[in-house]
């Protein structure tokens, strides 16, 4: 998983934390609502970003972490100045390199965020390396130029390019969410994600053919599916994350937010649309709130349990002025919309009991320290999803 989650994914302002069709795993996976965090992953202990060159935190003692109180929250340093000379170069070289270089602009943005997290004082990591999400893109670009030369080609040639691609769309969704996973990390502890390529297969018959269906029906069960099947097979070091919620809690949460929208939809209406912005922002946040602390408060990682204090109000303040900010001054004011969203969401993730935390990070390092780390042989390269 990463910042990235599927409990954190740099999502659309206003919208909510992934991941590919919106799926991901730890801190790409850790995005329990897909909250817009505009980062990726998760971070670490020797996050490399400007602001920390060399790598190096200093990681909190366990007797601090174990006399913080009985709730840690993480901690989210970022500035919008930094953030934003980070993103003016990398915008810039990718264009001057006809996009070669986005795949070392998504290393740079994901180290700085995840080096901006802390958990104690000790900050996530991003470990990937740039040339191997360049690879995997490469792969996606060559492979969307078959489909689409077969397609000019003849019809039925396309329509068999399509059938390839959904074949081999589970292998690519677990090797994405495997690469992810492995190279973000805490306390020189990586995470994992661990799926097969069958059973990556039986889930996706949810979201592609079951719910168009239904016509969205199942929908809210395609939801919970997505964050238990990702969770569920996610761990931090040796350990698993585990999933308490149940169905029919998503089933309330969207049916509320349904009727949310169709409040925005009236309001709309009424207002002649001069209200359409404010209104579905409101509904948006209203969403991604419920769906976030639903999600949160119900992952566990060992004896550790996380807790989510998004509110509708506080969701409905950050995106509204995003929105502004970023409409108004067309577009530079993204870096600033992205910090503001990476506070305000991170620093409302909470891990508890802290009295067992620092105890449970020198279990994991003691683990991973005896079994060695081997994710750099298993991984060779990103697909970008």
């Amino acid at each position: 998983m990463g910042l990235d989650c599927e409990p954190f994914k740099a999502r659309r302002a206003a919208a909510g934390p992934s991941i590919f069709l919106e799926y991901s795993a730890v801190p790409e996976f850790l995005e329990p609502a897909g909250a817009n965090v505009y980062a990726g992953g998760f971070v670490s202990t020797r996050a490399v970003s400007d602001r920390n060159p060399g790598g190096l935190v200093a990681d909190q003692p366990d007797v601090a972490l174990s006399a913080a109180g009985d709730i840690v929250p993480l901690r989210f340093t970022g500035q919008a100045g930094e953030y934003f000379r980070i993103w003016i170069v990398n915008i810039c070289l990718s264009i001057v390199t006809l996009g070669i270089y986005s795949a070392w602009a998504k290393v740079r943005r994901k180290r700085y965020f995840y080096g901006s997290t802390l958990l104690g004082d000790s900050a996530f990591e991003y470990l990937a390396d740039p040339k191997a999400i360049l690879k995997g893109r490469i792969v996606v670009v060559a492979g969307f130029a078959v489909y689409s030369l077969a397609g000019k080609i003849n019809p039925l040639a396309g329509l068999a390019m399509a059938f390839v691609f959904l074949g081999v769309l589970p292998w690519l969704i677990v090797r994405a969410s495997r690469f992810n996973a492995v190279n973000s990390a805490h306390r020189n502890v990586r995470f994992d994600f661990r799926a097969g390529y069958r059973e990556m297969g039986q889930f996706l018959i949810l979201p592609v053919v079951l719910v168009p269906l239904t016509l969205g029906l199942l929908y809210p069960y395609y939801a919970y599916r997505k964050r238990r099947f990702f969770l569920e097979r996610a761990f931090y070091g040796a350990t698993p994350f585990t999933f308490t919620a149940s169905a029919g809690a998503y089933y309330l949460a969207y049916l509320k937010a349904a009727l949310m929208f169709v409040v925005f939809l009236v309001g709309s209406i009424v207002t002649l649309g001069i209200g359409a912005l404010p209104l579905y922002i409101w509904f948006a946040a209203y969403r991604d709130g419920a769906v976030a602390r639903l999600t949160w408060k119900n992952t566990r990682l060992g004896g550790l349990r996380f807790d989510c204090r998004w509110t509708t109000g506080g969701l409905f303040k950050l995106h509204f002025l995003n929105s502004l900010g970023v409409i108004f001054s067309a577009g530079l004011l993204a870096p600033w919309a992205a910090v503001r969203a990476a506070r305000y969401q991170l620093q409302r993730i909470s891990l508890q009991p802290g009295a067992e935390l620092g105890a449970f990070l020198t279990a994991a390092q003691e683990q991973v320290g005896a079994i060695g780390d081997e994710a750099g042989d298993l991984l060779g390269f990103d697909f970008g999803l």
